[in-house]
Protein backbone atom coordinates (compact mmCIF):
# COMPACT_ATOMS: atom_id res chain seq x y z
CA UNK A 1 0.00 0.00 0.00
CA UNK A 2 1.01 3.20 -1.12
CA UNK A 3 1.36 6.14 1.52
CA UNK A 4 -0.31 9.10 2.01
CA UNK A 5 1.24 11.73 0.72
CA UNK A 6 0.33 15.46 1.68
CA UNK A 7 2.36 19.05 2.16
CA UNK A 8 3.22 21.17 4.37
CA UNK A 9 3.72 24.98 3.99
CA UNK A 10 5.76 27.38 5.71
CA UNK A 11 5.13 30.90 4.05
CA UNK A 12 7.53 33.81 5.33
CA UNK A 13 9.19 37.34 4.61
CA UNK A 14 11.55 39.43 5.59
CA UNK A 15 10.31 42.60 7.99
CA UNK A 16 11.22 45.87 8.02
CA UNK A 17 13.82 45.91 10.74
CA UNK A 18 15.75 42.34 8.38
CA UNK A 19 14.28 39.85 10.67
CA UNK A 20 12.50 36.40 9.44
CA UNK A 21 8.58 36.42 9.93
CA UNK A 22 6.38 32.99 9.51
CA UNK A 23 2.93 33.10 8.36
CA UNK A 24 1.03 30.54 10.82
CA UNK A 25 -2.91 30.23 10.91
CA UNK A 26 -5.01 29.63 14.05
CA UNK A 27 -6.95 26.84 12.97
CA UNK A 28 -10.44 26.20 14.31
CA UNK A 29 -11.07 22.58 15.84
CA UNK A 30 -12.49 19.97 13.47
CA UNK A 31 -12.47 16.43 12.94
CA UNK A 32 -10.95 15.22 16.40
CA UNK A 33 -8.54 18.37 16.70
CA UNK A 34 -8.23 20.59 18.93
CA UNK A 35 -7.68 24.60 17.68
CA UNK A 36 -4.16 25.19 17.76
CA UNK A 37 -1.53 27.55 15.78
CA UNK A 38 0.27 26.19 12.89
CA UNK A 39 1.77 26.13 9.34
CA UNK A 40 -0.53 24.83 6.61
CA UNK A 41 -1.11 21.13 5.22
CA UNK A 42 -3.02 19.56 2.29
CA UNK A 43 -2.74 16.56 0.09
CA UNK A 44 -1.00 16.39 -2.84
CA UNK A 45 -3.32 15.46 -5.50
CA UNK A 46 -3.03 12.89 -8.05
CA UNK A 47 -0.79 14.33 -10.95
CA UNK A 48 0.55 17.49 -8.85
CA UNK A 49 4.10 18.22 -8.02
CA UNK A 50 5.05 19.33 -4.41
CA UNK A 51 5.53 22.56 -5.64
CA UNK A 52 2.18 22.87 -7.35
CA UNK A 53 0.73 21.66 -4.26
CA UNK A 54 2.11 23.87 -1.96
CA UNK A 55 1.05 27.06 -4.37
CA UNK A 56 -2.11 25.81 -4.32
CA UNK A 57 -2.89 25.47 -0.44
CA UNK A 58 -1.47 28.55 -0.15
CA UNK A 59 -3.71 30.02 -2.63
CA UNK A 60 -6.52 28.48 -1.20
CA UNK A 61 -6.28 28.79 2.58
CA UNK A 62 -4.58 32.64 2.41
CA UNK A 63 -5.70 34.10 -0.40
CA UNK A 64 -1.89 34.70 -1.63
CA UNK A 65 -1.69 34.51 -5.35
CA UNK A 66 2.19 35.41 -5.65
CA UNK A 67 5.23 34.52 -4.46
CA UNK A 68 8.74 35.39 -4.41
CA UNK A 69 10.63 31.93 -3.97
CA UNK A 70 9.68 28.81 -3.58
CA UNK A 71 12.50 26.06 -1.80
CA UNK A 72 11.82 22.33 -0.86
CA UNK A 73 13.23 22.15 2.66
CA UNK A 74 14.04 18.40 1.87
CA UNK A 75 12.31 17.61 5.53
CA UNK A 76 9.60 14.85 5.95
CA UNK A 77 7.82 13.33 8.70
CA UNK A 78 5.56 10.34 9.08
CA UNK A 79 3.05 9.17 11.10
CA UNK A 80 -0.10 6.90 10.64
CA UNK A 81 -2.88 8.57 9.55
CA UNK A 82 -6.81 7.52 9.84
CA UNK A 83 -6.65 5.78 7.19
CA UNK A 84 -2.90 4.67 6.14
CA UNK A 85 0.38 5.64 6.68
CA UNK A 86 1.14 9.19 5.39
CA UNK A 87 4.00 11.46 4.73
CA UNK A 88 4.76 14.77 5.01
CA UNK A 89 6.97 17.29 2.66
CA UNK A 90 7.96 20.46 3.84
CA UNK A 91 8.25 23.49 1.50
CA UNK A 92 8.75 27.03 2.44
CA UNK A 93 7.40 29.93 0.53
CA UNK A 94 8.21 33.28 0.37
CA UNK A 95 6.29 36.32 -0.36
CA UNK A 96 7.19 40.06 -0.84
CA UNK A 97 6.54 41.65 2.46
CA UNK A 98 4.04 42.01 5.27
CA UNK A 99 1.48 44.21 3.94
CA UNK A 100 0.62 41.50 1.31
CA UNK A 101 -3.03 40.75 2.06
CA UNK A 102 -4.09 37.55 3.84
CA UNK A 103 -7.98 36.23 3.17
CA UNK A 104 -8.22 33.24 5.38
CA UNK A 105 -10.90 30.62 4.49
CA UNK A 106 -13.47 28.58 6.93
CA UNK A 107 -10.53 26.50 8.34
CA UNK A 108 -8.74 29.52 10.12
CA UNK A 109 -9.35 31.67 13.08
CA UNK A 110 -7.04 33.98 12.63
CA UNK A 111 -3.53 34.16 11.53
CA UNK A 112 -0.06 36.15 12.73
CA UNK A 113 3.19 37.12 11.43
CA UNK A 114 6.04 35.65 13.77
CA UNK A 115 9.47 35.72 14.84
CA UNK A 116 11.12 32.09 15.17
CA UNK A 117 11.45 32.44 18.78
CA UNK A 118 7.55 32.94 19.05
CA UNK A 119 7.01 29.94 16.61
CA UNK A 120 9.06 27.85 18.58
CA UNK A 121 6.51 28.96 21.74
CA UNK A 122 3.50 28.31 20.44
CA UNK A 123 3.73 25.57 17.81
CA UNK A 124 3.08 21.91 19.65
CA UNK A 125 4.66 19.81 17.57
CA UNK A 126 8.53 19.38 17.99
CA UNK A 127 9.34 17.27 14.52
CA UNK A 128 7.51 20.50 13.09
CA UNK A 129 9.10 23.48 15.00
CA UNK A 130 12.69 22.06 13.77
CA UNK A 131 12.07 22.47 10.08
CA UNK A 132 11.70 26.64 10.23
CA UNK A 133 15.90 25.92 10.56
CA UNK A 134 15.97 24.97 7.06
CA UNK A 135 14.29 27.85 5.88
Amino acid sequence: MSKHQKVAVIVWTIDTEGNRRFLLRHNKPFNGYEDEWTIIFGDIEPNENLEDAAKREVSEEFGIGYLEETKNLNYKIEFEGKHRLTEIHFVALKIRDLDTPITLNEESIGYDWMRLEKVKEIMKHEDEKKVFELV
